[in-house]
């Protein structure tokens, strides 16, 4: 019985190894015909083609009078009047407004009756000491005591013309900061008088851009309230120093401002021209991937086949960005389907 058992089952055994072996083989023929190694993706182009592009650094922008005064008084005194009204083209010198001046024209009228007082005594002195008179210490005397009392009536004079608020630049009488009847104090700025036919636009450049600018380099401004029209100025300013805080370079931007239409304190967009380059690659930034820390790539279509290009960036346009290095006119960049592109793979180009 035992001899005849074990022919039964050894028979069994080796028809289970053959079903086996013959499922794993069917398993293994199917495996290296699947699709997913033979299938090529499906991807989009387009030729490369160089442009004009101008090498910017863009920045922020804040407008400045081109000439801005607030003045103050150096006499202290009560307002008496403003002469010129407040929104008003002044010319440099024109009188804005007054002081009340009793005392200081009451100062000056004595000071002058003592100095031509003294000037006649001189020029009585002076005569009889030509006819040997007086004595040569009694002239210089009364010379002396008329440039003294001279002296005197301009510095009463002086302190007169103090009570005249007068403007220092030509320019529009913007605003007066004590109405009359008020106390103004000495040095306390009392009135505003701006010069905005011309501005200036301060800018913060990064510090890694300082050795890119120079006096004189073209820049194009696009206000924030008048997004479609762009104005064109120069560097006239470049900061001898690098901010502690922010580690940017002060510049400034001069330009003409026709019909005021900038006015102090808006803020602007400002493009400083590094360069302008007439056959510049330029390809959209998102078709640009981060591979490494210090690796950036595309992929180009090849015979078939993706190929990824190592790229080094430059400046930018919008959302397109430079490539410097490692695109060519010609070029068969993919546009779609490249993030799940890996170098030498079989691709196809789709419409």
């Amino acid at each position: 019985m035992k001899k005849r058992l074990n022919i039964v089952l050894i028979p069994s055994a080796l028809i289970i190894a053959l079903v086996c072996a013959s499922c794993g083989g069917g398993n293994a023929k199917e495996n290296s015909a699947s699709p997913s190694n033979t299938q090529a993706a499906n991807i989009k182009v387009s030729e490369v083609r160089p442009s004009v592009f101008e090498d910017a650094i863009s920045a922020t922008g804040i407008v400045k009078a081109y000439d801005d005064v607030k003045i103050s008084p150096e006499e202290g005194g009560v307002v008496k009047e403003w002469k010129v009204k407040k929104g008003s083209y002044v010319k440099a010198g024109t009188v804005l407004g007054t002081l009340k001046d009793d005392l200081l024209q009451a100062g000056y009228d004595a000071a002058n009756a003592q100095y031509r007082l003294a000037e006649l005594n001189f020029e009585k002195q002076k005569s009889v000491y030509g006819e040997q008179g007086i004595s040569e210490l009694q002239m210089k005397s009364s010379e002396y005591n008329r440039d003294a009392a001279k002296a005197a009536a301009d510095a009463a004079r002086a302190r007169l013309e103090h009570a005249r608020i007068t403007s220092p630049i030509s320019g529009v009488f913007d605003n007066y900061f004590a109405e009359a009847g008020e106390m103004a104090p000495p040095g306390v700025p009392i009135a505003h008088v701006v010069n905005a036919s011309a501005v200036k636009i301060n800018v913060d450049i990064p510090e890694r851009h300082a050795a890119d600018i120079r006096q004189g380099t073209r820049v194009f401004i696009t206000p924030d309230i008048y997004p479609n029209d762009t104005l064109q100025g120069s560097v006239s300013f470049i900061g001898a120093t690098i901010s502690q805080s922010n580690r940017t370079l002060p510049v400034e931007i001069t330009l003409s401002n026709p019909g005021m239409k900038l006015k102090p304190e808006m803020v602007t967009r400002v493009r400083l021209i590094r360069s302008i380059k007439p056959h510049a690659i330029l390809v959209d930034e998102s078709l640009v991937q981060q591979a490494d820390r210090n690796k950036k790539v595309v992929f180009v279509e090849r015979n078939g086949k993706a190929e990824e290009r190592v790229v080094r960036t430059g400046g930018r346009r919008g959302a397109e960005i430079e490539i410097v290095d490692g695109l060519s006119a010609g070029d068969r960049l993919v546009t779609v389907g490249y993030n799940k592109l890996v170098n030498g793979q079989q691709v196809q180009v789709t419409r």
